[in-house]
């Protein structure tokens, strides 16, 4: 049984990102704060999962290509688990056509972008995945 307590509503949401490139991650990490976010970063698979079930992040923004596992397995891996579940996963990534398996695994996605993706538009697309996961309306994946 879990007993850590979830984390106290923020007055900011709070974002892990997750991406291998350190410019990436430091973008961000600068970008995103004065468009009302807090951010964590990590640079794979495993520190995210990690983090998320640690920290509680309201959304979590990866990269599909990391140096240790991949983008696909951490959103199998964190709607795959009751604790994480229920965490909005962002997937934003080079490349622009994706495989089939990669595509199916978009399901569990809350939003898909292909880079270069702006700060400014990332920042919209997570309050609109705030609002529609508070709203519990169906998600959807942007390309």
């Amino acid at each position: 049984m879990d007993r850590r307590h979830p984390r106290k509503p923020p007055t900011r949401p709070l974002v892990l990102i997750v991406d291998s490139d350190q410019d990436t991650r430091a973008l961000y990490t600068v970008a995103l704060p004065p468009l009302g976010f807090d951010v964590m970063t990590v640079a794979d698979g495993a520190d995210a999962y990690r983090q998320a079930w640690g920290s509680r992040p309201d959304l979590v923004v990866t990269e599909v290509a990391l140096h240790v596992g991949d983008g696909w397995e951490l959103v199998r891996d964190l709607k795959g688990d009751p604790r994480t579940r229920g965490i909005p996963v962002v997937v934003v990534t080079g490349d622009g056509q994706p495989p089939v398996r990669a595509r199916a695994a978009c399901e569990g996605c809350a939003a898909f972008f292909v880079k270069p993706c702006l700060p400014e538009d990332l920042a919209v697309e997570l309050r609109h995945v705030l609002i529609r996961e508070t709203s519990h309306e169906p998600a959807s994946a942007r390309t």
